[in-house]
């Protein structure tokens, strides 16, 4: 499984999938592709045991109601689980894996910027 991202051109909502798309009005949204500064957008990744705490920055990504991480995906051997935030959070979550069960990518959506990956 390898998850993909779209994007719906016209209301701006997100979807994740495990695989291809095909609707018309989305368009796959690729991590890493916009200029922004990457200290502040690419999510920093710590696993302890079956504990996965993600914070996005190694700078911590400003969380305003114009300009926010919208939400942190975590791409696993088994499957995918998301985090979604508001202006007020921090930009960090906590994830516990499944026994056995290994992360393959951790994703961060920015509001302004767009997709980024670990």
């Amino acid at each position: 499984m390898e998850l993909k991202f779209y994007r719906c051109e016209k209301c701006g909502k997100m979807l994740i999938t495990a695989g291809e798309l095909a609707l018309d009005g989305w368009k796959e949204v690729i991590a890493g592709t916009t200029e922004a500064a990457r200290e502040k957008h690419i999510p920093e990744v710590k696993t302890e045991g079956n504990t996965v705490t993600v914070c996005v920055g190694s700078v911590l990504h400003p969380m305003t109601a114009e300009h926010l991480i919208e939400w942190v995906a975590v791409e696993t051997e088994k499957g995918y689980a998301v985090r979604y935030f508001s202006a007020t959070d921090k930009p960090e979550a906590t994830f516990v894996l499944a026994d056995g069960d290994k992360v393959k990518a951790v994703y961060a959506y920015c509001n302004l910027h767009g997709l980024w990956k670990a």
